[in-house]
């Protein structure tokens, strides 16, 4: 059995230095999504910083199938590394970075652990305003994609930081379904993805995301950010790149990266 305390500590600190392990502390790879879990949750332990909200990941069955799982993934937004659109991060090339334009909700209402399911018209009630957002990926590990998602999940859930832009509070006019999203990197359009490919639409990954922390004894409170999946997939970040994701009516939300 993997001893997720050390290993925790081993990427906690990958993180902080900004380097990248070539295997997974101790060598051992997470044997399944328990494992890869018992570790993100120890790191959510150790790292002692706030939890300011989570993040879903593999929405689409095309990820699932990657990571050769049969359901997303979740991890926690540490509060340091959510920040405001523009923003410029100083993070290393080797991590591999990437971005993944999703839409975010900032919750208004709390949403705590309970036996009984979470209803989509009670957890989108407690959802206060809908955000562009880009989350941006790395990696600690240098050979986590060929373990999977136990692997992707243990690395903090391949998040590096988390930046959004100004949301609006009448987002259920919206759909998010049809929605489409272009990320430009230095003013070059990269790619155009959809709300759709997020579960079939962003409401639909925040209501599962409540009821899997819910199950996990852990639930949403106000104030929280979730973000909820990628419209897109992963689009690289070049150093000295900025990238600038269009959401439409939504507005905009802009990175860079330093050389």
């Amino acid at each position: 059995m993997i001893d997720a305390a050390t290993a925790a500590a081993a990427l906690i600190q990958a993180r902080l230095d900004y380097t990248v392990l070539e295997t997974f502390p101790g060598g051992t790879y997470p044997a399944d999504l328990a494992e890869g879990y018992a570790v993100l949750d120890s790191i959510a332990a150790q790292f002692g910083v706030a939890v300011g909200g989570w993040k879903v990941a593999l929405t689409n069955q095309a990820a699932m199938q990657r990571m050769n799982t049969d359901a997303p993934a979740v991890g926690p937004l540490f509060q340091p590394y959510i920040m405001t659109s523009p923003q410029l991060l100083n993070l290393p090339a080797e991590a591999g970075l990437g971005l993944e334009c999703e839409f975010a909700f900032r919750m208004g209402g709390h949403l705590p652990t309970r036996n009984e399911a979470y209803t989509a018209e009670e957890v989108l009630a407690a959802a206060a305003s809908l955000h562009p957002a880009i989350e941006v990926v790395d990696s600690r590990l240098a050979d986590r994609a060929k373990h999977g998602a136990p692997a992707v999940i243990a690395d903090h859930c391949g998040n590096a930081a988390f930046i959004h832009g100004e949301g609006m509070t009448d987002w259920r006019r919206l759909d998010l379904a049809g929605h489409k999203v272009a990320l430009s990197v230095n003013g070059e359009h990269k790619v155009t993805g959809v709300g759709s490919e997020v579960l079939g639409d962003p409401r639909q990954s925040l209501v599962w995301m409540a009821n899997f922390l819910r199950v996990r004894g852990k639930g949403l409170k106000a104030g929280d950010w979730v973000t909820t999946g990628s419209t897109m997939g992963i689009c690289p970040a070049p150093p000295g790149s900025t990238a600038t994701a269009d959401f439409g009516a939504l507005g905009q939300v802009e990175v860079s990266f330093t050389a």
